[in-house]
């Protein structure tokens, strides 16, 4: 088969046979993508100029199946991106808000008087406070609505609690596991730098929290010594 007649060939072809082929072209390209936002953004495409060239030659099975795929992929795009914009807005935010991972948790009921998890216990998931009340143990430290616990043994070298954790009251809490924050990260690795940050400063702010109730300690001992100076 010679140029000349594969030029004849292509000149021939209908518009939507190249629409076709942009489709396929458009696969192809999404295969390549490393981050799940541009290949969902390429596959949307593909998808569309496939359904187009399959409408146009009725080819009825094909046309169903890339108008069905359209509005699914539609749909988690929309979804990583949102979890993208709330991640990167926790993260620059002067609060330590973790709303945006909320969505990806699962619900968890715990007891008064349970035991959540226990010092040197493996760390394989965070939990989110969303009613009752977390005391850790060693602190004496009471946890409440709207804070996070766990997370920060989850990412230290050896994967084990540092502290015990034990239900106050009636609990009801929101968990994720490593693996499913792993998968998340997989999708787009810019969550994993909001996420960095956000344990880094959870992590900044219970030191502080450390240094002032030690701070504290050292002020009543020695208003407990002046005292008994006093007495004596």
């Amino acid at each position: 088969m010679s140029l000349e007649h594969l030029r004849t060939i292509a000149l021939n072809l209908p518009w939507f046979d190249y629409v076709g082929y942009l489709g396929m072209l458009l696969g192809l390209v999404s295969m390549a993508m490393r981050t799940i936002i541009p290949l969902r953004l390429f596959a949307i495409g593909a998808c569309f100029c496939l359904g187009t060239f399959a409408l146009l030659r009725e080819a009825w099975p094909t046309l169903v199946v890339n108008a069905v795929t359209i509005p699914v992929l539609g749909w988690r795009t929309r979804e990583m991106w949102l979890l993208t914009r709330r991640a990167g807005r926790a993260a620059s935010g002067q609060t330590l808000s973790i709303d945006w991972l909320l969505p990806f948790m699962h619900p968890r009921t715990i007891r008064a008087g349970e035991t959540l998890f226990k010092r040197g216990d493996d760390a394989g998931e965070m939990f989110y406070i969303a009613e009752g009340q977390l005391r850790l143990v060693a602190y004496n430290v009471l946890l409440g609505p709207g804070e996070v616990v766990g997370e920060i043994a989850m990412f230290s070298p050896t994967r084990r609690r540092t502290r015990t954790v034990v239900a106050e009251t009636d609990a009801r809490l929101l968990s994720i596991g490593e693996s499913e924050l792993k998968q998340l990260y997989y999708q787009n690795p810019h969550f994993g730098f909001y996420l960095i940050q956000l344990v880094t400063r959870r992590l900044v702010t219970n030191m502080e929290r450390l240094e002032e109730k030690v701070q504290a300690a050292d002020l009543a001992r020695g208003s407990g010594v002046k005292t008994e100076l006093r007495r004596n």
